[in-house]
Parts: C-alpha cells; sequence; structure tokens
C-alpha cells in the first residue's frame, strides 16, 4: 500500500501540469479580470449548399479564471442561387476545459440578434424571384476550439461551431457548420 501511496504522490504532479498555474514570469493568460480583443475568419458549408464566409470581432471579459463573457459581431455570407448575408451583434460565453501554459481547449455558446438579406434570382419562374428580402432574427452558436498562446499578449485559436438561424418570412433556415481561425491580443 505504501508503494501505491509513493507512486501516487510522484505521479499526479506531472498530470496536473496542464491545470496548473504559470510561473510568475509567464502571467496566466485566461485568469480573472483579463481583457481581450480578436478576430476571427472563417468558411462553412452544409452539405452541397454554398460555401460560408465569416467575420467575427469579440470583446472578451474573463469573470472567472477559464470563464470569460464576450461582446461579438458577425458578419456571414453566403453564395449560390441565392445571396445570403447575416448582420448581427450579441453575447458568448467560453469555458476553457484545458488551460496549459501555452494550450487551452475550450466550449463556447454564443446568440446574437441581428438582420438577414436573402436575395433569389431564378430567370426560369417570375414568380419566385425574391430580391431583397430581410428580416430581423436570432442566431444562436455552440462550438469548440483551441488557442495556442503565441507570445507575451498574442494568441491564436481554431474554432469548429454550429450556427441556427431559424427559418423568417419568405427565408430558408441558415443551419451550419463554420471553422475558423482567430487572432487574439490580451489588453490586460
Amino acid at each position: 500500500m505504501r508503494h501505491f501511496v509513493l507512486l501516487l504522490a510522484l505521479v499526479l504532479p506531472r498530470l496536473s501540469v496542464a491545470q496548473s498555474a504559470p510561473d510568475a514570469g509567464n502571467p496566466n493568460f485566461l485568469a480573472k479580470g483579463q481583457v481581450v480583443v480578436g478576430l476571427s475568419v472563417g468558411s462553412g458549408y452544409k452539405g452541397n449548399k454554398p460555401e460560408t464566409r465569416s467575420l467575427i470581432p469579440r470583446l472578451h471579459y474573463f469573470l472567472a479564471d477559464g470563464w470569460s463573457v464576450a461582446v461579438e459581431g458577425r458578419y456571414l455570407k453566403a453564395t449560390s442561387l441565392y445571396d445570403f448575408t447575416y448582420l448581427g451583434a450579441g453575447l458568448s460565453t467560453r469555458y476553457y476545459v484545458v488551460r496549459g501554459k501555452h494550450l487551452a481547449v475550450f466550449a463556447q455558446l454564443g446568440a446574437l440578434y441581428g438582420q438577414s438579406t436573402y436575395h433569389r434570382f431564378d430567370p426560369t419562374d417570375y414568380l419566385a424571384t425574391m430580391n431583397g428580402v430581410r428580416n430581423s432574427n436570432w442566431q444562436t452558436s455552440a462550438g469548440l476550439g483551441v488557442q495556442y498562446r503565441a507570445g507575451k499578449r498574442w494568441s491564436i485559436e481554431a474554432q469548429a461551431e454550429r450556427n441556427w438561424l431559424p427559418a423568417s418570412y419568405l427565408t430558408p433556415a441558415y443551419n451550419r457548420w463554420q471553422a475558423g481561425i482567430g487572432l487574439n491580443y490580451h489588453l490586460r
């Protein structure tokens, strides 16, 4: 039994490296009170549906170690037989489930309110032509990501998320997987 306790005493500190706080020369990147500004660009798809491009600026504030709330904007554009755009703003939250010295893994949830614009041009059917149909609606998202600390104040992230935008009058539902990369700057 003593050998088992000794083995645990030697192994447990090694296993907890990913959760340990960085040393004084390397302040905790995900600590309470941190303010982070970031920008992500991405692309998405849904089966044979058109490709989507996105631009997402964010401003994070860490409420607790490893938990942040962000104000974010979102611009999405999809093109095919139709042209779809969404411009909105809202809140998201992240919880960092793995917090290492340079690498972190997070889960994110968000809700935005904005306006979608849908254009459809069908030269074979005059009645099916929709041009400039606009709707105000909510968009929700959930995703997972990885963040890598690239310098004293810089970090790079990659994220995969699912977006849900409900169907509105004359516009289809927009439910897509989105992948993106981003760059963050830690203000403090």
